[in-house]
């Protein structure tokens, strides 16, 4: 199933021998799935059912599900009671015998009871309300992950042009790290020779002791682990089914990433960096609340 955004709506309408149906799905970001339904009294019993169905179909999001039932111009057929028609003819035969009322039995003395005739009634079975409930929800479904779909294409399309800035920072990173580190070394070095006489000192504990301070300030390692989140995540907008929880995942690796990168800086141009660095993350993690 292509990638959803969480945020979608869909409609159908449809005239089944139960009624006329007409069925809403809409939805908003959740981080779990949680269905609302708004259903007519008389089909609260398939409740269950239809939450069960959905549940098959979308992993996470706010579902609200209404369905409106109009019986008015449904296709139920009036029906006559024979067994009441004969009894009252009988019960009117009965009175003018014993009354001896001349008046003959009509058509229209019959009518005047209320249960003679009446609207078949709707079939209430599950299944067969089903059977007609089915295909309507299928069709405001296909409507509704429709739009979700469209939905995750413009917000997909945002996420890749953020994450070509951030390829792009940790570019301008990784090219500033080298001459800094350099420039670390030498003023490290001036400053330990200011302090300490240069006859008694160990050049080579020194020497030591810069590279493993070099070593602490080397932000490589964030910066190869941050382009590989960065490709994982453009592999998985290739992908189908839903990811806003992965991607929830790279986005904590990559803020760690990028917090580091930032406490490691001891540049001005670094820190910059990393700042925009965070304010990209922070832009994703906006956009990808949204992704199912």
């Amino acid at each position: 199933m292509p990638l959803s955004s969480m945020t979608g709506f869909g409609q159908a309408e449809r005239n089944t021998p139960s009624g006329n149906y007409h069925i809403e799905v809409r939805s908003v970001n959740n981080r779990f799935l949680d269905i609302q339904m708004h259903v007519p009294r008389n089909l609260s019993f398939i409740e269950y059912r239809i939450k069960k169905y959905l549940s098959s179909k979308i992993s996470r999001g706010s579902i609200f599900i209404n369905i409106i039932l109009n019986r008015d111009n449904d296709n139920g057929k009036f029906i006559w009671n024979k067994s009441a028609a004969d009894s009252y003819s009988n019960i009117l035969k009965t009175l003018c015998k014993e009354y001896n009322l001349k008046e003959d039995i009509t058509l229209s003395h019959l009518l005047s009871f209320n249960d003679l005739i009446k609207k078949e009634s709707v079939n209430q079975n599950k299944d067969y309300l089903w059977r007609h409930i089915k295909p309507i929800l299928d069709s405001a479904l296909k409507d509704f992950l429709s739009s979700r779909q469209k939905e995750a294409k413009y917000i997909i399309s945002d996420l890749k042009k953020i994450i070509r800035t951030l390829e792009k920072t940790i570019g301008l990173i990784e090219k500033r790290a080298p001459s800094r580190l350099k420039k670390f070394i030498i003023e490290t070095n001036k400053k330990i020779k200011k302090i300490i006489d240069n006859k008694s000192l160990d050049q080579s504990r020194i020497a030591l002791e810069i590279s493993l301070m070099a070593d602490k300030l080397d932000i490589s390692e964030e910066c190869t682990r941050m382009r590989a989140h960065l490709q994982k995540m453009m592999d998985d907008f290739a992908g189908n089914g839903p990811i806003g929880k992965k991607l929830g995942f790279f986005l904590q690796e990559m803020n760690r990433e990028a917090n580091t990168i930032a406490s490691k800086a001891n540049d001005t141009k670094i820190s910059h960096y990393s700042v925009i660095l965070k304010e990209n993350i922070e832009k994703i993690r906006e956009q990808i609340l949204n992704i199912e």
